[in-house]
């Protein structure tokens, strides 16, 4: 199925950028350098405090909205500037804020715009398991296992429940902002054996709920098992 082996490609590349971030991290001179650019970007931020929180937080609702870029990229010049709480809040609400705008960007405007962001074929292979009638369990996993620049224009364009996307949202992003923080502590203190490890029970994490996801919409059941849950999430 292309869409499984389109979240195991997703899965692979992750993978290997966590590798390659944790061989610079154990290297001396690479780590040096990308500290060295750590340290300027933080002198920058510390000259205009707020300003520098508005651009992180901007840059992390892009990260939630468009599949080139990542703001786990910045997760340790944000540790480095507002510690990890700071780091953890402002990323979240990034992220928060990104699938808000997702969600609107597909209620409001359609299929159309979607498409050019996503892609037809996107759209189409999680048109066929999700619609505005699905359980809030569903879409709890949904929102967990997919790509983050997905499921708001998805679900927004669907008209699914907008109270019900936020609380889904909300719960899924946490952990994952949590994972990235650390990811950005380790990266600092050079541990490149815990970035790694962090790194891996992220993915692990990752497949296994996509495997629940799976079960939910079984074969031959579609749609329609989903719509048919009962109100306590059963089948």
């Amino acid at each position: 199925m292309a869409l499984r082996r389109n979240l195991r490609r997703r899965f692979l590349i992750v993978g290997m950028l966590i590798i390659v971030a944790g061989l610079i991290a154990a290297s001396d001179t690479l780590h040096d350098q990308t500290e060295a650019i750590i340290f300027w970007t933080e002198g920058m931020i510390s000259q205009a405090p707020l300003l520098g929180m508005l651009v992180f937080v901007l840059l992390a609702m892009l990260s939630a909205m468009v599949a080139f870029f990542s703001s786990a990229v910045l997760a340790p010049v944000a540790v480095y500037a507002w510690g990890k709480a700071g780091c953890l809040a402002l990323l979240w609400c990034g992220w928060f804020l990104g699938g808000i705008v997702s969600y609107c960007i597909g209620r409001y405007f359609g299929r159309s715009v979607v498409s050019m962001i996503i892609g037809d074929e996107t759209i189409a292979n999680w048109e066929s398991q999700v619609s505005e009638r699905t359980r809030f369990i569903h879409i709890l996993f949904f929102q967990a296992v997919v790509p983050s620049e997905i499921p708001g224009y998805v679900l927004g364009m669907l008209r699914y429940r907008f109270l019900l996307y936020l609380t889904a949202l909300g719960i899924t992003e946490l952990p994952y902002a949590v994972a990235t923080v650390y990811l950005g502590e380790s990266f600092l203190r050079r541990e490149s054996m815990v970035f790694i490890l962090v790194g891996i029970c992220v993915i692990v994490l990752a497949a296994f709920l996509f495997q629940i996801h799976r079960r939910l919409v079984q074969p031959g059941k579609g749609k329609r098992a989903i719509e048919n849950l009962d109100s306590t999430g059963r089948l």
